[in-house]
């Protein structure tokens, strides 16, 4: 059987969330991440709010700019992801 692949709502929002406050806790305002992300601040904040979803590319500059370990996103959004035994 396969899983739902697209987010839900909830876990956007938690993803948004999760983004502001790291974003935050680096001291970094919404116009320096968006000029370090290269793409506008009023969307940046749309991914914050949950209203906007992130591709793969803007997944990965996020959490290099920002230092978020995937484990920690994905435990914070609440995903379900097993992890193989010989990698724990």
């Amino acid at each position: 059987m396969f899983l739902r692949r697209t987010p839900t709502q909830d876990e956007k929002e938690r993803l948004g969330q999760l983004i502001r406050n790291v974003r935050r806790r680096r001291d970094l305002t919404q116009e320096k991440l968006a000029e370090r992300m290269k793409c506008s601040r009023r969307w940046l904040s749309s991914v914050e709010r949950g209203e906007s979803s992130l591709n793969w590319k803007d997944m990965l500059c996020l959490m290099v700019i920002l230092e978020l370990p995937p484990e920690k996103a994905v435990e914070e959004v609440g995903l379900d992801v097993s992890v193989p035994a010989d990698r724990k």
